[in-house]
């Protein structure tokens, strides 16, 4: 299991995963905008053409980043690929 950069055929996968947890109180939503601007941010774990993981390192200072909306599909928890995400950012 490796993680990757996103693609921009990815952004829309991402939103759903991370809005569906977003939309329960678990995690901050994000626009599609959002992440279509940060795109380049976003790490994905996939499963043939499927988005399991995902999670993005925003840099915000010299020597301070955030990982930022870290998410994995339910049914794939418990697999190590949120800290496969992790360790990609």
């Amino acid at each position: 299991m490796n993680a990757e950069k996103a693609r921009i055929a990815d952004v829309p996968q991402i939103h759903k995963l991370v809005n569906g947890f977003g939309s329960r109180g678990l995690m901050l939503s994000r626009p599609l905008s959002e992440i279509y601007e940060n795109m380049r941010d976003f790490f994905v774990v996939r499963e043939g053409s499927a988005v399991v993981g995902c999670g993005a390192l925003h840099i915000c200072w010299e020597d301070l980043v955030e990982v930022k909306s870290v998410a994995v599909l339910e049914g794939n928890q418990g697999k190590g690929i949120g800290a496969v995400v992790v360790e990609a950012c």
